[in-house]
């Protein structure tokens, strides 16, 4: 469909979880969303469609908004914002390279706000090359809400119908604090135009993070991810329990967080977050975002669909801290465990 009301323009790239999951509650916000999907895909995402809110156990209808297959259709200054939400590695490849340049071509002279959503180490510093755009027109976003499509095969835990799972395109859950969305506050006044517009919503909130806490954000919770995929993705007890390599993935984890780079807020994080709070944080976690199961979405989320992204920052990181003169050697010996770990499972497929 084709909108021409006076409403505030948002354009997302991407139609799955985070997509549809942050555009339905700017939808809900009085926001007109328009999806740039992949050629051939239009009719997939058209409108309407439904999504799974676990938090009260209903379906969403999600209708009213665009899609379009190609960036020539996109003019300038059509959009406020444009949420990128290919993950790191894809923003990497050769297709996310040739996109994120030609949107560089149509927002770089606008006055639209690009807010991407992939992490990783250089990740801000790859879209700023490869788009041509000046830092303050630049934001980074964190989906806040576990967001998953549909066909993930989680397991189903009451009170949610596995029935209204499958007529579902997306399902998401929010943590217990309401923040369906983070941006960080390097251009403030972009950052609070787009934090106004997403809290019209009122059943979903928009947080705001410093630059600094973002850097730290995008790269320092790779090492816990690693250490569950080594042990098949258990429950988080069972994770925890495992001393040897609960501690060793949190040593990880620290020498991420005081690179140099993070400064005196990444020390500060570095000597809080050892294994007893680092354990604490996602236990809680796991029990306040049932009935999603926790370990389950993390599997599917950081043990398929991001994982390689995952892994390539943990990788930056070793590189960084070599940089700087630093072993990295828990984070190293994390990465030769998750590689013979990815081996031993290819083998036994053969």
């Amino acid at each position: 469909m084709t909108t021409t009301s006076n409403k505030p323009k948002i354009l997302i790239v991407g139609a799955g979880a985070v997509g549809f999951s942050v555009g339905y509650h700017l939808h809900l916000s009085g926001t007109d969303i328009t999806f740039l999907v992949r050629k051939g895909r239009k009719a997939t995402f058209d409108s309407p469609q439904k999504l799974y809110c676990y938090d009260d156990a209903t379906l969403k209808n999600f209708s009213d908004f665009n899609v379009i297959e190609n960036v020539e259709e996109i003019k300038p200054q059509q959009y406020q914002f444009i949420i990128i939400t290919l993950d790191g590695n894809a923003s990497r490849t050769p297709e996310g390279i040739d996109m994120l340049s030609k949107m560089g071509d149509i927002v770089r002279d606008s006055a639209s706000t690009v807010i991407m959503c992939g992490f990783g180490s250089g990740i801000r510093e790859h879209y700023l090359q490869v788009m041509r755009i000046p830092e303050d027109q630049l934001l980074r976003g964190i989906l806040g809400t576990l967001s998953h499509q549909s066909n993930a095969d989680l397991p189903v835990h009451k009170p949610t119908d596995p029935k209204q799972i499958t007529q579902a395109i997306v399902c998401y859950k929010h943590p217990t604090n309401g923040v369906g969305f983070q941006v960080e506050t390097n251009n403030k006044v972009a950052a609070k135009q787009f934090i106004t517009l997403y809290n019209r919503s009122k059943v979903s909130r928009c947080g705001q993070v410093s630059p600094a806490m973002f850097n730290i954000f995008s790269s320092v919770g790779f090492p816990v991810y690693a250490a569950c995929d080594i042990l098949g993705w258990p429950n988080f007890s069972t994770v925890v329990a495992n001393k040897e390599l609960w501690q060793h993935a949190c040593r990880a984890q620290g020498e991420i967080a005081t690179l140099p780079k993070h400064g005196v807020v990444g020390k500060i994080m570095g000597l809080m977050m050892g294994s007893r709070m680092t354990a604490k944080i996602h236990l809680k976690m796991e029990r306040d975002m049932l009935p999603l199961d926790y370990q389950a979405f993390n599997r599917f989320h950081h043990g398929g669909e991001v994982r390689t992204q995952d892994v390539e920052s943990m990788r930056n990181s070793v590189v960084e801290g070599q940089r700087q003169g630093r072993q990295m050697k828990a984070l190293k010996e994390l990465l030769q465990r998750v590689a013979e770990h990815e081996a031993a499972s290819q083998a036994t497929l053969k």
